[in-house]
């Protein structure tokens, strides 16, 4: 169906670049984002369709490089040992605290004021789905940027690897960008250690738990955080 062409892997590699942004600033901003709306309704919008888009395009990109012959072996690699995953676990947990690190320089940096740990959620309430959004989504960006980015950018365009990973890790992390400037230098951070990861351990299975762990410390952080928000009669606090 596909000519043997690069072309191919390009458009496909910048096809699956921010899947999620337009959905975000449409939740954000569009109508169904006007006054008088249901802010909670609009929150879980955002909430489902961020990581629904990851889900597609990235089902669709590997179907398209299957379809095409080009599914990198770093798709493939998932065997690893015990080892391995309790250091991507470990690793994941402490990226918690180096993008938080990363996030507070500045102001530390200007003395504008102590920086808080806050944990980005739309607005939406912290539950269960939350959990299987933010849980979703690291599975599906490990698939496209660890998996099929590096690999195609290094397997079948011959970039060197170290730049096939920090070129992944950027693309990742400008699916962030909704977030601001800052929240893309801090997943890029990530990103690059993803990558690492991967490559280090020849495994996709690594950097997914250390996505997975990575995440998981983010969603105890915004439970608390919620319920830091809410006085002791259970109503959150409008801000």
């Amino acid at each position: 169906m596909w000519s043997h062409t690069r072309s191919l892997e390009l458009l496909v590699l910048v096809a699956t670049i921010a899947p999620a942004e337009l959905i975000r600033v449409a939740t954000a901003f569009g109508p169904a984002a006007k006054a008088g709306t249901d802010r909670g309704r609009v929150a879980r919008r955002g909430l489902l369709g961020a990581p629904a888009a990851y889900l597609l395009v990235t089902a669709v990109a590997l179907a398209v490089a299957a379809d095409g012959g080009f599914i990198p072996d770093a798709l493939t690699g998932w065997r690893t040992s015990a080892l391995w995953l309790s250091a991507a676990a470990m690793v994941g947990a402490a990226l918690v605290g180096a993008e938080f690190a990363l996030g507070a320089l500045p102001r530390l940096l200007d003395g504008t004021g102590r920086p808080r740990l806050a944990v980005h959620r739309g607005g939406g309430v912290v539950g269960g789905g939350y959990a299987a959004a933010v849980l979703a989504t690291a599975v599906a960006e490990e698939l496209l940027y660890r998996g099929l980015w590096i690999g195609v950018l290094h397997e079948r365009l011959r970039l060197p690897v170290g730049v096939a990973v920090v070129t992944a890790a950027v693309v990742y992390a400008v699916g962030h960008l909704f977030f601001g400037g800052l929240a893309v230098a801090q997943k890029t951070l990530s990103g690059t250690v993803f990558g690492l990861l991967m490559v280090v351990s020849g495994s996709l299975a690594v950097p997914l738990v250390a996505h997975l762990a990575q995440n998981g410390v983010v969603f105890a952080l915004a439970v608390r955080q919620e319920h830091a928000a809410r006085p002791a009669g259970g109503r959150e606090v409008a801000g």
